[in-house]
């Protein structure tokens, strides 16, 4: 969009932005971000310069008047680095919409993010939105909603034909306050998973969406910790991680218990594709559960993305060996990625232009293809015994490392 009577800056933040940056966020969506994500709005102004700002000149001086932010998450996936972005607080005044400044903002933050070798970028939102950007609803998450009264059931009865009644007797879930002295014992099973960020502050990142950390002791030993949110009127568990050994389904009731104590008459709990044991304790006891492609992603460089989330998939589900070769069709061009899986490793190249591909896609259907859990729906390429085995490559983050 151009600019010639300079009616408008597009620049940076900086630290001396940061409390106007934190005003204006909460002032357009009516919130407390520094409560809800304490990691990038509680006392952080170095964090000011991941904002993409347009400024106009007031008589009081100068002002925002739309943002962006683009936040850094390095992830590690199946030991596989890559470097992912969070693009989040997307804002304009409502004086000024139809200004074409969350063009300049969002477009902005994934010129950045591409032009700094990032591998994905996510963006929660609604899909038609963003697709302008290049964004597609992908990936693949459990959700899992267990009513208030399902606790005094099972310890009663258990499951039926399943389990016996679940003992209260030895379980309890620390306060945050409490907690904090096992932080290094969440971290470290937070970074034994195969999917994980880099957080420099543990607590606060696991804090996120207004949320608490809540360690879980079984006879007064660490058993694990939730991530407990209280965003947007309802409790969430983002991350249920139990030591080795720690059943599941006790676990899960004593955090029931703990929101039901909170004033929660419901909770939703939240699981990774990998974390096939929590599935199957949360299939047996829940109202309702549901696979869901939830994030707003964004691949910049495929060949990485889909190396480490084939892994992944190869690590809770047995896979045929065999090569696969994408053709993505982005501007203007069609790039080519050979992804292939033998002796148990993934592996993804880059070819040149003319290869000959397996499929050809769009960017934004090959994402769904890819990454969607209805994406393979009525798309079929060369190898469709393969399609079915691989596809879709089960995409996920925790949503404490989201933004």
């Amino acid at each position: 969009m151009e600019n010639k009577d300079k009616l408008y800056t597009l620049r940076r933040g900086m630290p001396e932005d940061y409390e106007d940056i934190l005003d204006f966020g909460n002032y357009i969506f009516r919130t407390d971000f520094a409560a809800l994500l304490p990691k990038l709005y509680k006392g952080h102004p170095e964090r000011a310069a991941e904002h993409l700002l347009v400024t106009e000149q007031r008589p009081g001086g100068e002002r925002i008047r739309g943002m962006s932010g683009l936040f850094r998450i390095p992830m590690n996936v199946c030991g596989r680095k890559l470097m992912a972005s969070g693009v989040g607080t997307v804002a304009v005044h409502p004086y000024d919409r139809g200004k074409g400044y969350m063009k300049l903002t969002v477009g902005g933050c994934v010129d950045w993010a591409r032009e700094e070798g990032h591998d994905f970028v996510i963006l929660s939102g609604r899909k038609q939105r963003y697709q302008h950007y290049g964004f597609e609803k992908c990936g693949s998450i459990y959700s899992f909603e267990l009513d208030g009264t399902v606790s005094r059931q099972l310890r009663t009865y258990g499951v039926e034909g399943v389990t016996p009644p679940v003992p209260a007797d030895g379980w309890e879930v620390l306060s945050p306050e409490a907690g904090k002295e096992y932080e290094a014992r969440c971290r470290a099973l937070y970074e034994a998973q195969p999917v994980w960020a880099e957080r420099p502050d543990f607590w606060e990142v696991a804090s996120s969406w207004s949320g608490e950390v809540r360690v879980i002791c079984r006879d007064g030993a660490f058993a694990g910790y939730a991530a407990l949110s209280m965003a947007y009127g309802g409790f969430t568990v983002h991350e249920l991680l139990l030591e080795e050994g720690v059943e599941p389904l006790p676990a899960v009731l004593s955090v029931l218990d703990c929101a039901a104590q909170m004033g929660a008459r419901e909770l939703t709990v939240e699981v990774l594709p990998f974390q096939q044991e929590l599935i199957h304790t949360l299939t047996l006891i829940a109202e309702e559960g549901r696979l869901s492609s939830p994030y707003g992603i964004n691949v910049l460089r495929y060949a990485p993305v889909a190396e480490a989330f084939l892994q992944l998939k190869a690590g809770f589900r047995p896979l045929p060996e065999g090569s696969y070769v994408l053709g993505i069709e982005r501007g203007g061009k069609a790039e080519k990625v050979r992804l292939t899986f033998r002796d148990g490793q993934a592996k993804a190249e880059e070819l040149p232009e003319e290869a000959e591909a397996d499929i050809l896609l769009p960017h934004i259907q090959m994402m769904d293809f890819l990454f969607a859990q209805s994406g393979t729906a009525g798309v079929t390429g060369k190898q469709p015994a393969l399609e079915a085995a691989w596809f879709p490559l089960p995409f996920c983050m925790s949503e404490e490392d989201n933004s």
